[in-house]
């Protein structure tokens, strides 16, 4: 037996009962394996990251269902496999979306001007309310009471219509590959 399953041996049982110093052990000596794992899928550094603190995170949520006795390696390598299969059909759904959204004769303005368009397509998108709120706050500057007051709903309607809309349009934006940075003026 080598040393490695030695040590699977000891962690994993108290891994299952919530030990957190076997969990650390764990992830210190995995989390390597799996970057160079993921390295060959040629992601972002930022993905393969997201990727192993999500595999980790589901390894300790699904810590009872490790079987004793197998290799862990191949339970977190199919864990962080599924994971980044996810991301990658995400990432597509939601280029289809952005595809069905912005026709291609725009991809040559320069950023600013594409991203107002941008905004101004994902408005259009949303419900009516929603995007009457966020265009009022965001783009004419007034504030949550003013708005409130104008279309007769309260405050906190304005306020949700806001979180809401704003949420949905970053994540959009992010996953067109906008600097959230340069996002942050829309957003404040």
């Amino acid at each position: 037996m080598s040393a490695k399953k030695i040590n699977e041996a000891q962690l994993i049982p108290l891994l299952k009962k919530g030990d957190g110093s076997a969990f650390a052990l764990i992830y210190e000596y995995y989390a390597p394996v799996l970057w160079s794992f993921l390295e060959k899928f040629n992601l972002p550094h930022v993905d393969i990251e997201d990727s192993i603190q999500t595999t980790f995170i589901k390894l300790w949520e699904n810590k009872e269902k490790i079987e004793e006795g197998k290799p862990l390696k191949n339970f977190l390598m199919t864990l962080a496999k599924n994971d980044i299969y996810n991301r990658v059909k995400r990432n597509i759904i939601a280029q289809k979306y952005l595809n069905n959204l912005i026709p291609e004769e725009e991809t040559e303005m320069d950023n600013s001007k594409e991203l107002q368009m941008i905004l101004l397509r994902i408005l259009e998108s949303l419900p009516e309310k929603r995007a009457t709120v966020f265009r009022m706050s965001r783009l004419e500057g007034l504030k949550n009471d003013e708005i409130a007051k104008e279309l007769g709903i309260s405050k906190s309607t304005v306020e949700n219509h806001i979180n809401n809309s704003s949420s949905l349009i970053k994540k959009i934006l992010k996953n067109l590959g906008f600097n959230l940075l340069c996002l942050f003026s829309f957003f404040s």
